[in-house]
């Protein structure tokens, strides 16, 4: 029987939400370039913000900073996701 860790299995959550960012982001782009759709852009712009850049930005200021700056750049990208997923729900019922 295979015991994994508390750390193990937030390092393989860590990589499956990493995959699947980057599958949903190619998807997106692939059907940006498609259709030259702003929202479609902007979604997936939203989506790697929120899945890519907030990984990064938790890896890399984990290991530069102190434990007090790891969750607010976090967030602040997170934030700046759903904010440009937002905009693109709401441009594509302009459109």
């Amino acid at each position: 029987m295979i015991s994994l860790t508390l750390i193990q299995i937030t390092e393989l959550l860590t990589v499956l939400q990493l995959l699947l960012g980057l599958v949903i982001v190619t998807l997106a782009a692939y059907g940006y370039r498609r259709n030259t759709s702003q929202p479609m852009l902007f979604l997936g712009i939203g989506i790697a913000m929120m899945t890519l850049v907030s990984t990064a930005t938790t890896l890399v200021s984990s290991i530069l900073f102190s434990a007090s700056f790891v969750a607010p750049l976090s967030m602040a990208a997170e934030v700046t996701g759903m904010s440009l997923i937002l905009y693109a729900v709401v441009l594509a019922r302009r459109k």
